[in-house]
């Protein structure tokens, strides 16, 4: 049986290992997280949506506000 060193080797001859990282604790190179980077296909359109909606929200519990302390002020 050989070693783990040996395997690891004879991938890198092989060509199966690009190459061996040296001190990178696992993260990886700015390269790589481009490469392995999926687009969205929705593109920030949740962001918008999401953002619209919110702001939508807001505005509605502004008007609550409104006319609740409008109408209590009405009353006195």
């Amino acid at each position: 049986m050989s070693s783990s060193a040996a395997d690891l080797a004879n991938e890198y001859e092989r060509g199966e290992i690009d190459e061996v990282p040296k001190g990178t604790k696992g993260k990886r190179s700015k390269a790589e997280q481009v490469e392995h980077k999926h687009a969205h296909p929705e593109g920030d359109t949740r962001r918008i949506v999401e953002n619209a909606v919110n702001g939508e929200e807001k505005r509605k519990e502004k008007e609550r506000e409104r006319t609740t302390s409008g109408s209590s002020k009405s009353e006195k």
